[in-house]
């Protein structure tokens, strides 16, 4: 009888584990999809989208402020408690393309001045040969700021899934975001239990190889 109890039990927090996880590695067509009508919103062009459908199941519940070298991000999210982070690519103001042509490469641990009062403080891979883009990196500094208090807020209620998707400069800041925030998981500044999955469209590259090598650790 209690082998049959404890395999009950353990079927019980079986199907409430798969509920909970929703997001599966590797690309997934349809997801892309979704994501890609997401992003198309995210867009100094307010006409850009209205000719395409709305994403199915998630809602947009916040829009930040333009930020950093013309950045911008959304927030979606859906029923099933996964959010999405939407950053802006490129727009034709002068400072977008200024976070593009900085192109010099930096390490990728270190500190960078935001601005007379704050320094940004990342580790992006743990390779001292690890270098990345500086105009990106210091977008993601930005971003980042306005970031994290809204996903440990979402965290608080119970969301433990965030897709992560950036078109064109969007899509290398993805990449840099996605490595700081793995790599804040690693010092136990965000909870080891949330699960970032990250789509890059059309993204330039944001770092050398060795900073490639690290996103397949």
């Amino acid at each position: 009888m209690k082998t049959v109890l404890i395999y009950f039990i353990f079927f019980i927090l079986s199907l409430s584990f798969l509920n909970a996880q929703q997001l599966k590695p590797g690309f997934d067509k349809e997801e892309y999809r979704q994501l890609m009508l997401i992003s198309a919103r995210t867009t100094a062009n307010e006409n850009y989208a209205k000719d395409f459908e709305l994403p199915k199941e998630y809602l947009m519940i916040y829009r930040s402020s333009t930020m950093g070298l013309d950045n911008l991000w959304d927030l979606w999210t859906a029923n099933n408690n996964t959010a999405v982070i939407s950053i802006r690519g490129t727009t034709e103001k002068a400072e977008s393309w200024l976070a593009n042509f900085y192109a010099a490469m930096v390490p990728a641990k270190g500190k960078i001045r935001i601005n007379e009062k704050e320094e940004f403080s990342y580790q992006l891979a743990a390779n001292p040969k690890a270098a990345v883009h500086v105009g990106w990196l210091l977008s993601t500094a930005y971003l980042s700021k306005d970031m994290l208090p809204k996903i440990k807020e979402l965290y608080s209620k119970g969301t433990k899934e965030f897709i992560i998707i950036g078109h064109s400069q969007g899509g290398a800041i993805s990449f840099l975001l996605t490595s700081y925030l793995n790599n804040l998981q690693k010092m136990n500044e965000l909870p080891a239990d949330i699960r970032f999955k990250t789509y890059c469209s059309a993204a330039p590259k944001p770092g050398n190889l060795y900073y490639a090598y690290s996103m397949k650790q």
